[in-house]
């Protein structure tokens, strides 16, 4: 009896175990569904049909990261979006394409608190009504929208600080690059812009880089030297100084923030060899994928 007893009990841990492993959480369906959805964001003739399929798109995807699997599920199939994930954050990220040559930016970020519980937030964008952005502390409502493609953590820098680069199609004549500063409280309260970019000038919460349609900007993160190196944008002749859409790189010379104590650090002219030859297409225009 004793033997049959112990027989069972193995059989019952085996069954639970092969269930558990049945039971496996995908986002298939999901997936599928958005993927059909950001080609239409894209892709649709006309403003009112794009702003219905954002519409559509952001509901689906809400509903997904209301799932808490979704914090550690690798996205890979998933197209049309920027998914970036280190430490406790999560961001889930797009853009809409206007008609105009202008775009709009939709975000949510998902958290894990210290309790191992969960929260989602929405970024709404308001960067055409926020003047002199590079000064101002931002909100989850008062974003300045772009879309991310890397995403820098480093307890040097602080705790609850993350850096992160974006690209902005600004419009028919300009592109920027941004480095943001997103910081959480300790009440999970999520921010946008802290005086820690020194420059040679003064201490910025953001940097915003603009140059021409024309041209490409490389803005990369150089894990190895803890540096976010980027070209150093020059207008076609002086009498063009401020006129954006004559910015571009100068030639053989790169500047850079580096990692310091609980600030990043200017530096000018800095001594790196970039691979121009990795671009990442995705970042320069939505719209070609």
């Amino acid at each position: 009896m004793i033997k049959f007893k112990f027989i069972l009990l193995l059989f019952s841990c085996s069954s639970i175990t092969a269930f558990s492993q049945k039971i496996e959480v995908n986002f298939n369906n999901e997936i599928l569904l958005l993927n059909t959805i950001g080609k239409q964001i894209i892709g649709s003739e006309t403003n009112d049909e794009r702003y219905k399929a954002n519409k559509n798109y952001k509901a689906t995807l809400k509903k997904l990261i209301n799932n808490e699997a979704s914090f550690n599920y690798q996205f890979d199939s998933l197209k049309t979006i920027s998914i970036l994930k280190v430490n406790n954050l999560k961001i889930y990220n797009w853009a809409l394409p206007l008609t105009d040559g202008t775009y709009e930016y939709f975000a949510f970020i998902q958290l894990k608190l210290e309790d191992k519980t969960y929260k989602n937030v929405e970024l709404i964008d308001k960067s055409e009504s926020i003047k002199s952005p590079e000064r101002k502390t931002l909100t989850t409502k008062n974003w300045y929208g772009a879309l991310y493609y890397e995403i820098i953590y480093d307890k040097k820098i602080g705790n609850n600080y993350y850096t992160l680069l974006g690209w902005d199609g600004n419009n028919n004549l300009t592109n920027k690059k941004i480095i943001e500063i997103l910081y959480i409280s300790g009440n999970g309260v999520i921010k946008f812009g802290s005086p820690i970019l020194k420059t040679k000038k003064r201490m910025e919460r953001r940097m915003i880089f603009e140059y021409s349609k024309e041209v490409t900007m490389s803005l990369k993160y150089h894990p190895e030297e803890k540096k976010i190196v980027f070209d150093y944008l020059v207008p076609a002749s002086s009498k063009l100084k401020g006129i954006y859409e004559y910015y571009g790189p100068a030639l053989k010379r790169f500047d850079a923030f580096l990692i310091g104590k609980r600030r990043w650090e200017y530096e000018e002219d800095t001594d790196i060899t970039l691979d121009r030859s990795i671009k990442d297409s995705f970042w320069n225009d939505p719209k070609e994928e």
